[in-house]
């Protein structure tokens, strides 16, 4: 199976070497279980790597990753793993929910979301066009998971971009 970034999650980093021998110590968060395989990114591109050895839940030796010098290009990296169900059935969460504006007024629906590291943003379709939210908290006033409804405070002149 071919993976691409949208069906990975963050679940941990590299942080620092091991011994000379290429062994990395890694930080995972603590629900996760250590699932080959792990991904780094590349050029933007996941890359596949497998565990060696596991000597410790934070120590692991890499397929390909032998020497002090492998080892240290790897500092700092983010690693991920594939997507459960359950997390990609999360993130399409919102997708389908209501949007309206303070006065309670619909603004469309939510078609798509972009994650980004600045902010994420949802597209809802309105009538005939598309517009970009910017998701932040500052222009939530209410978000009702049960109704699946988001009214929003939104800046003057937003949707009309």
């Amino acid at each position: 199976m071919i993976f691409s970034a949208g069906d990975l999650v963050e679940v941990g980093k590299i942080l620092k070497t091991h011994g000379y021998e290429g062994k990395l110590r890694i930080d995972l968060d603590n629900h996760i279980d250590i699932k080959e395989p792990l991904f780094l990114m590349f050029h933007q591109k996941p890359v596949p790597f497998f565990i060696q050895e596991n000597s410790s839940r934070n120590i692991v030796s890499l397929d390909f990753v032998d020497t002090l010098e492998k080892a240290q290009e790897l500092i700092g990296k983010t690693i991920y793993a594939p997507a459960t169900e359950e997390e990609i059935e999360s993130d399409q969460g919102i997708l389908s929910y209501k949007v309206y504006d303070s006065d309670e007024r619909l603004i469309g629906v939510i078609i798509d979301t972009i994650e980004s590291h600045a902010q994420d943003v949802i597209v809802v379709q309105s009538d005939d066009k598309e517009v970009m939210i910017p998701f932040v908290e500052e222009f939530i006033i209410e978000f009702n998971p049960d109704k699946k409804r988001i009214i929003m405070e939104l800046p003057e002149g937003l949707l009309d971009l």
